[in-house]
Parts: C-alpha cells; sequence; structure tokens
C-alpha cells in the first residue's frame, strides 16, 4: 500500500490543526479576559484578537449571540439551536449596558471552547 499526495495533506492538515488549538488555547489566558472585560471594544494586543477572531468565526449552531429586546437595549444572551422556535433560545438575565453584554457573550464563548476543546 502506498502513500498518496491527498494522504500526506491530510496528515500535514491534522498537524496544522492540533498545533493551532495548542497554541489558542495556550494564548487563551485569563490576562486575555481581563483585556476583554476592562473594555470590550477596544482591544489593541494582538493576542486576544487572535483569541477573538477564532471565537468569532465559529460555526453558528450553538452559539451565543447578544440580542437586544429594544431599540437601546435592555440586552441579553440568546443562543442558536435548531429545534426552538426561530432557533433561538433566549436567557432572562438582561443587560442594560451593551458593553456588559458582550463580556457576557466572551465568556459563555469562552468556557464553551475551552470545554469543547480540552485536552483528553
Amino acid at each position: 500500500m502506498s502513500r498518496t499526495a491527498a494522504d500526506r495533506a491530510a496528515e500535514l492538515l491534522e498537524v496544522f490543526t492540533q498545533r493551532s488549538l495548542a497554541r489558542l488555547r495556550a494564548d487563551f489566558t485569563d490576562d486575555v479576559a481581563a483585556l476583554h472585560d476592562a473594555d470590550p471594544l477596544w482591544i489593541l494586543e494582538d493576542r486576544a484578537n487572535r483569541v477573538l477572531r477564532v471565537l468569532r468565526s465559529l460555526p453558528i449552531q450553538g452559539k451565543h449571540l447578544i440580542y437586544a429586546k429594544g431599540p437601546d437595549g435592555p440586552w441579553c444572551l440568546a443562543r442558536v439551536t435548531h429545534g426552538a422556535p426561530g432557533n433561538l433560545v433566549v436567557h432572562p438575565d438582561e443587560y442594560s449596558d451593551y458593553e456588559d453584554a458582550m463580556r457576557a457573550v466572551f465568556h459563555e464563548r469562552r468556557a464553551e471552547y475551552l470545554e469543547t476543546t480540552a485536552v483528553r
């Protein structure tokens, strides 16, 4: 049995994926969370922006979102769930400040990401 170029490409993709996940997990520190909590609208640190790009690029299914109940708030968290009415489950906690809702959604996404990518 001989290996093909496609086999080698698949191996390299797997190595790249594992290394990328390991790097991201290492970057996903409490310092990054503290930077986001300090000012979620103005993050200049490269490591924190890398983490945010990954969180924002995750598939929509199961993702926590900010849901506005009115034109200027209040805001709450919602989760995209297929099979629920409107495919959206709205959490009961409300936030009068948009930045507080941003912090809450970041922490929900962070917890879920770290749980799903836990080293077993």
